[in-house]
C-alpha cells in the first residue's frame, strides 16, 4: 500500500504546483505577454513562430511519426514500434478533442481580441463557440506535447529524449508570439497532453496485458527471451 500511496501524494502535489503555477501566470505574467505579442505579431519573426508552431501541433508530424515507425517494423520487425504506430492515432484524437471541449467550456478570449472592438453574441454558448473566444488550452501545445510524449515513451531510455519536448515549446513560442495563446494557455496544453498521452499509453499497456492473459499468448518481449532471438533481429 506504500507505493500507491506514495505515488498519489506526488500526483497531488504535482497538481497543485501546476494549479499554483497557472494561476500566477494568469495573474502576472499573462497580461504582460498579451501586451507584447498585440505588438510583435505582424513582424516576419512572428509569423515564422507562429507557421511553425501551427504544423508542430497538427496532424503531419502525426502522419510522419506513424509512416516512420510503420517503416522501422517493416524494415527491422519491430513489434513495440507497431504497437506505437497504432497508439498515435488514439493519441492525436484524444489530445486534440480534450483541448477542443476544454476551450469550449472555458470560453477565454484569446490576447490578440483584447485591442479589438467587443463583439456581441446572442447566447453565451454562442462567444463560447466563436474561435476568438478559445484560448485555454493551446490545442496546438497540447497535441504537440501528446506526440513529443509518445515518442519519448517508445525511445524508453537516453537523455536525448528529453529534446522531444522541444516540438511542444517551440509551438507554444510560437502561439504566443503571434497573440493567439497566454503563457497559462500553453503551460495547461502542455500538462493536459503529457497526461492524456500517458494515459491512452496505458490503457493500451492494459488492454495487452488482459488479452495476452485471456488468450495465454506472450509478449513480444517475452517470446525473444523464450526463443533466444533478440528482439527485432531478422534479415528483412
Amino acid at each position: 500500500m506504500a507505493c500507491p500511496l506514495r505515488a498519489a501524494c506526488w500526483w497531488v502535489i504535482a497538481l497543485v504546483l501546476l494549479t499554483c503555477t497557472v494561476v500566477l501566470l494568469v495573474l502576472y505574467v499573462d497580461p504582460i505577454t498579451a501586451g507584447w505579442g498585440n505588438l510583435a505579431w505582424k513582424s516576419p519573426l512572428a509569423g515564422l513562430f507562429a507557421t511553425g508552431g501551427v504544423l508542430l501541433g497538427g496532424p503531419l508530424p502525426y502522419r510522419g511519426a506513424f509512416l516512420a515507425l510503420l517503416w522501422a517494423c517493416r524494415r527491422y520487425r519491430w513489434p513495440r514500434g507497431r504497437r506505437f504506430a497504432i497508439l498515435l492515432p488514439f493519441v492525436f484524437a484524444v489530445t486534440g478533442l480534450g483541448s477542443r471541449a476544454a476551450k469550449v467550456i472555458v470560453g477565454r478570449p484569446r490576447p490578440i481580441t483584447l485591442h479589438r472592438p467587443a463583439v456581441t453574441f446572442p447566447s453565451e454558448w454562442a462567444r463560447h463557440l466563436n474561435g476568438q473566444f478559445q484560448s485555454f488550452p493551446s490545442g496546438d501545445v497540447t497535441v504537440a506535447a501528446g506526440l513529443a510524449t509518445v515518442l519519448f515513451i517508445l525511445l524508453e531510455r537516453g537523455g536525448a529524449r528529453y529534446l522531444l519536448f522541444a516540438i511542444p515549446l517551440f509551438s507554444a513560442a510560437g502561439r504566443i508570439g503571434n497573440a493567439r495563446h497566454y503563457p497559462s494557455d500553453c503551460l495547461a496544453g502542455l500538462a493536459l497532453g503529457i497526461l492524456s498521452a500517458w494515459a491512452v499509453w496505458r490503457l493500451q499497456e492494459r488492454w495487452i496485458a488482459a488479452r495476452a492473459a485471456r488468450t495465454g499468448a506472450l509478449e513480444p518481449s517475452t517470446r525473444a527471451a523464450v526463443s533466444g532471438v533478440p528482439e527485432g533481429s531478422g534479415d528483412g
